[in-house]
């Protein structure tokens, strides 16, 4: 049973995304969203990030994955956000891909996982 309960949840993360909610799908409307002047669509860009944060670790622990990244104590969310969308700006030729690979993509690059 515990194994059907994870499939489903690994099928739902991956087919149904964790930004559908949001209605965030690639890393260009991620990038509209971190490089607003509204506070409410910064807000929205934001929690989408700590969202794929949350459900990869989930999926890590459950599947006993390995690590992406590892962001160092102290850093606060605002730099984490920063950490992501800088790396959208650095490469606006990737922002046609998924959103969730291109933050888990921009958090391993600015927060190598520890070897």
């Amino acid at each position: 049973m515990k194994g059907a309960i994870a499939t489903v949840t690994i099928f739902m993360v991956l087919f149904v995304g964790t930004g559908s909610a949001w209605g965030v799908t690639s890393g260009n409307e991620l990038y509209e969203l971190l490089t607003s002047e509204s506070l409410y669509s910064q807000y929205t860009g934001g929690s989408y990030i700590l969202g794929v944060m949350d459900t990869t670790d989930s999926i890590n622990k459950v599947w006993h994955l390995p690590l992406l990244w590892t962001i160092p104590p102290g850093f606060t969310k605002g730099q984490i956000y920063e950490a992501v969308k800088q790396y959208l700006e650095k490469h606006p030729e990737e922002r046609n891909d998924t959103a969730y690979g291109l933050v888990s993509k921009a958090l391993g690059n600015a927060f190598p996982p520890k070897k």
